[in-house]
């Protein structure tokens, strides 16, 4: 009896282990009907013209599966799609290609030194994971959706891999968007996505959570990184190194807002250029002494950043500096040029503003930046340093800077407002309306978020609407100042 109990598990195991498919490693080039005729049932194709994985498929080193035509793909519970060739999803024309649960979640997709793997129109729903190892992957205006954490930590999880991830969309993903381990080189380039809503199992952990970058630099640039005020342990960017390495990192001319923390710098070794955010809101916890910053930077004196034209508003703390970091918030002469041109306004806690919190006895450079007035004595009570604890550093903030607009949270200068801005996001172009015919001729000039001016319009200001060319200008945050007369307004425009 015994001895049969043994052949049926062996039988058994038999069984499960050719419940698969592996391609066959000659460098094929297959589509989803060719892995339908030779998978064995593996791939089948529903008589609703859907096709359906059944269970664990594998592309072997040298293969390829390319899917060119708008597909719905359901992928059964617990299965796993490894990718040791390469797999290349490119819809032609309309439609897109679409990999979803067929029931609860499956567990995802692994891509194991994949070389040529690319994705463009393709939705992600309801996987596991999806784990890049030694394996450069493009994802180009894909979505990702619905996550758990069943097979990795993130939702695109990284080993090595510096993927180009563009114009993709992350929302109500059990953890992170795009994470990393703290000492595996990876340097994602993170490029025009919306990202929002992550880290929906709420645990203390940042939409986008990265370690070390190796050589190329982590770049982070033209997102939104709105959290959801429901999921209050949730951050917004983490560059850490925790455990040794160096990280290298562009953070730009995003938005980060309604995180429990907007940016975080967290380890020694690291070098960041962090330029023209808009870094609002990040309260959602509440409690100062657990998160809040707009940005933090904890860590030696080889944690260094040049922060300039960024605006920082409204966070239980503006900035908040632990430890011996060294940013860099302006500096106008010396070996080192940042034109600052911060703008910090309304960032405080417990009915104090904190734009500025040097925890560090080093001396912060923080000069030509804009902290809401134009009184020394007032900023000087919005920044703690060494004249409130003589044990910290002193923070040279001066001169100020007076920019060329006021921010208000609608970004208008003036209540007796003649003019209005559409589109805003804007592309190529966005229009200015007037509201009311304005006599003789009007200028509009555009300005960067350092405060330089870029382009200059002029025009006759008795036409109620007037087209602005925005293309070839950098995207970010851009500000666009009309002058009629004695009439001045400033709109804020957001160029995706």
């Amino acid at each position: 009896m015994k001895k049969l109990f043994t052949i049926f598990l062996i039988i058994f195991s038999i069984a499960n282990l050719s419940a698969q498919y592996v391609t066959p490693g000659t460098g094929i080039d297959w589509n989803l009907d060719d892995l339908v005729a030779n998978s064995g049932g593996v791939v089948v194709l529903e008589t609703n013209g859907q096709y359906t994985i059944n269970e664990d498929l594998t592309i072997s080193d040298t293969d390829q599966i390319s899917i060119t035509t708008a597909e719905e793909i359901n992928v059964a519970d617990n299965v796993l799609i490894t990718v040791e060739g390469s797999m290349v999803c490119d819809p032609q024309g309309a439609g897109l290609i679409f990999f979803k649960a067929q029931n609860d979640h499956y567990l995802g997709f692994r891509f194991d030194e994949s070389e040529g793997s690319s994705f463009t129109s393709t939705y992600f729903k309801k996987a596991g994971g999806i784990n890049l190892i030694y394996a450069d992957v493009q994802f180009i205006n894909c979505d990702f959706s619905e996550f758990n954490q069943e097979y990795s930590t993130g939702t695109v999880d990284l080993f090595h891999s510096s993927p180009l991830i563009e114009d993709c969309s992350f929302s109500y993903n059990d953890g992170p968007a795009v994470s990393s381990g703290a000492n595996v080189d990876c340097a994602p380039q993170i490029i025009g996505c919306d990202i929002s809503f992550n880290v929906a199992a709420n645990t203390n952990t940042p939409q986008i959570n990265l370690g070390t970058s190796g050589a190329d630099s982590i770049r982070i640039m033209n997102c939104e990184i709105i959290g959801n005020p429901e999921n209050d342990m949730a951050g917004g960017i983490a560059v850490t190194t925790l455990i040794g390495g160096s990280a290298y990192a562009r953070i730009e001319n995003n938005v980060i807002k309604d995180n429990r923390y907007g940016i975080t710098c967290y380890g020694g070794s690291i070098g960041s250029l962090i330029r023209g955010n808009e870094i609002k809101d990040n309260n959602i916890q509440g409690q100062p002494m657990l998160g809040g910053s707009g940005i933090n930077f904890y860590g030696d004196e080889t944690n260094q950043s040049i922060v300039s034209g960024n605006i920082i508003t409204g966070n239980l703390w503006g900035i908040t500096i632990q430890s011996a970091a060294q940013p860099n918030f302006g500096q106008l002469e010396g070996d080192t040029f940042n034109p600052g041109a911060n703008t910090f306004m309304d960032n405080g806690n417990g009915g104090v503003i904190y734009d500025l919190y040097n925890n560090t006895p080093n001396p912060i450079m923080a000069q030509n930046n804009y902290w809401g007035t134009d009184d020394p004595d007032e900023v000087e009570d919005r920044i703690y340093h060494q004249s409130d604890d003589p044990s910290l550093g002193l923070v040279d903030y001066l001169p100020l800077y007076s920019p060329p607009v006021f921010i208000s949270e609608t970004g208008i200068a003036t209540s007796n407002t003649w003019f209005s801005v559409s589109p805003n996001p804007a592309g190529d172009y966005t229009n200015i309306h007037i509201d009311n015919a304005l006599a003789g001729p009007t200028k509009a000039d555009l300005f960067d978020a350092s405060g330089k001016c870029i382009d200059e319009f002029q025009f006759d200001g008795s036409a109620s609407v007037v087209r602005i060319n925005l293309d070839g200008q950098t995207k970010g945050m851009l500000f666009l100042k009309i002058t009629s007369g004695n009439h001045t307004e400033t709109h804020k425009i957001m160029v995706r």
